[in-house]
């Protein structure tokens, strides 16, 4: 409701005919006060300068419009127009005087439903609606018919938010004049939020009426573009775009439109554009790091993430999570990891009773192989997770604790030898902690006995202590209790772990036991695998005299 009364109150009280064949004066009528002060701008005549003060006065500046229809007075003396706009700045400092001056231009022309209309607007922007209804009347006196006089009263029922009874009132006017462009614009303002067929369809009858009128095309995309029809929004805002008269408000949401659809390329263009006329519009420095993050030209979104988190911004204006992982994904692919982790930091929290958004964010960062990082954010939500937190949450967090281990094992460039070992040392304990903890949870499962002989392996690789000894144990246990023939790999690397560690034993023992323990488990890996050369080798050797 808050966005259809917005919609209603941009409308303005209509009141020329001249916006027949006046793109300028539609623009004001339809609220777009921007596009009207640079259309009316270019002209010098008392038409445009009545118009400059009609604009002057619906944003505040009373100095400026009196200034504006002294000139379009200056421009033509009998102008009747300019003389309603000084009378309308006088009704509250002199109302007897300006209502003297309101009744000897209405007098002069009292067949003239236009100038009956702008002297029933002077009383309404006045706060004075029962002196405007009365003007009403007199122009309908003056000329029933007149489709104005009708789109008048559907401006007034629309800034009061009857948009019903403001839907019959263009009605009537269309009635009247079936090729009144304006009105079909006004209707379909106000059916875009009862039925957005009828609303479309209006403006479509608009453009075929006059296939020149941009302005209706705009209208148009902004309804696709709100309801996400995005092509048609792209479709309607490149026709508007023809006539070059378009506002930095438009080109952001043509470049939106483009974004969404996943038009990069197209996108990025119509964003230049904004860019260029708007360097710190906040909304364009937004989708400038999306669309360069998306078109993966990250050291760009790099750029474009700096710019837009530098741009000073209104306490009611919010970044969005999107904002952060944007910038942290083109951080992270230009290798500035420690600031990519600041940024999935802040994502969090941006809501802290979510706790979903640690196990997102662990994803994310395990997907960028930044391991630590999504260990440490797995955590966290295995912290804050309570009673939803499951025995395969504790195996996710020792697999990324087992690639962080894996991963500082080999980054010699960043630490000495001495100093990954002693890392790699650490991740691979705390896995073993969080597979032991899927093996109490799950007795049945051989994922977790699994998972901790493979990081006992990597605590012990020339598997002199047997570190993982008795989880291989344990996994070929419940899997032969199971009978699962799926995993006939894992026995295999069970199998050919405790042949070659018993191998190990028989070096330093001399015991036949030890030996017989070489041949019995070389032989089951045989048993899986007869091709297996590291299982021929130790049977070889068991076997020998």
């Amino acid at each position: 409701m808050k966005y259809f009364l917005g919609s209603l109150l941009s409308l303005m009280i209509s009141i020329s005919a001249l916006a027949q064949n006046n793109p300028g004066a539609d623009y004001l009528s339809l609220g777009e006060l921007k596009l009207a002060k640079e259309y009316f701008q270019k002209q010098s005549s008392a038409e445009a300068n009545y118009y400059l003060g009609e604009i002057a006065f619906q944003e505040g500046n009373m100095a400026e419009a009196k200034s504006y229809y002294e000139k379009g007075l200056a421009a033509n003396p009998e102008s009747a127009f300019s003389a309603i706009g000084l009378a309308k700045l006088q009704l509250k400092s002199d109302p007897k005087g300006a209502e003297d001056q309101l009744k000897d231009i209405q007098k002069k022309n009292k067949k003239d439903v236009n100038v009956i209309l702008a002297i029933a607007k002077a009383y309404l922007d006045n706060g004075m609606k029962e002196k405007a209804m009365e003007r009403l009347q007199d122009a309908r006196k003056a000329d029933k018919k007149s489709p104005y006089i009708y789109i008048f009263e559907g401006d007034m029922l629309a800034k009061e938010n009857k948009p019903g009874d403001a839907a019959m009132q263009y009605d009537q006017a269309i009635n009247f004049d079936a090729n009144s462009v304006l009105a079909y614009m006004k209707g379909a303002k106000v059916y875009e939020f009862i039925n957005r067929k009828t609303a479309t369809d209006m403006l479509k009858k608009a453009i075929e009426i006059n296939p020149e009128y941009r302005i209706a095309y705009k209208d148009l995309a902004q309804i696709s573009y709100r309801d996400g029809f995005y092509p048609e929004a792209i479709a309607a805002y490149k026709e508007y775009f023809k006539g070059g008269d378009y506002t930095i408000e438009d080109i952001t949401y043509y470049a939106s439109a483009e974004y969404f659809s996943k038009n990069y390329n197209e996108a990025k263009t119509l964003i230049q554009e904004g860019l260029g006329k708007d360097a710190n519009s906040f909304v364009l420095n937004r989708l400038s790091l999306y669309t360069s993050n998306d078109l993966k030209d990250y050291p760009a979104a790099v750029s474009a993430g700096d710019k837009f988190f530098s741009i000073q911004r209104k306490d009611t204006v919010k970044y969005l999570k999107q904002d952060y992982l944007a910038y942290a994904n083109s951080l992270s692919e230009t290798g500035n990891k420690a600031k990519a982790i600041e940024q999935y930091k802040k994502v969090a929290e941006m809501d802290p009773a979510n706790v979903d958004v640690y196990k997102e964010i662990a994803t994310i960062c395990a997907n960028e192989r930044m391991y630590p990082e999504a260990a440490e954010f797995y955590k966290k939500y295995i912290e804050l997770g309570g009673e939803k937190i499951d025995a395969q949450d504790y195996y996710q967090l020792g697999l990324y604790y087992s690639n962080a281990g894996r991963t500082a094992k080999n980054d010699t460039i960043n630490m000495t030898a001495d100093q990954a070992k002693a890392k790699s040392v650490e991740f691979f304990k705390l896995a073993d902690g969080a597979f032991a903890t899927v093996s109490e949870r799950m007795p049945d499962s051989y994922l977790g006995y699994y998972q901790r002989a493979r990081v006992n392996f990597e605590l012990d690789p020339e598997s002199e202590a047997g570190l993982a000894k008795p989880h291989y144990e344990k996994t070929v246990e419940v899997i032969l209790e199971k009978g699962d023939t799926d995993n006939n790999r894992i026995l295999i690397e069970a199998y050919s772990y405790l042949s070659y560690y018993y191998y190990l034993q028989f070096d330093k023992s001399k015991k036949a036991e030890d030996k017989a323990n070489v041949k019995m488990y070389a032989e089951k890996v045989l048993e899986l695998d007869p091709e297996n050369a590291n299982g021929k080798a130790l049977f070889e050797f068991a076997n020998a005299k």
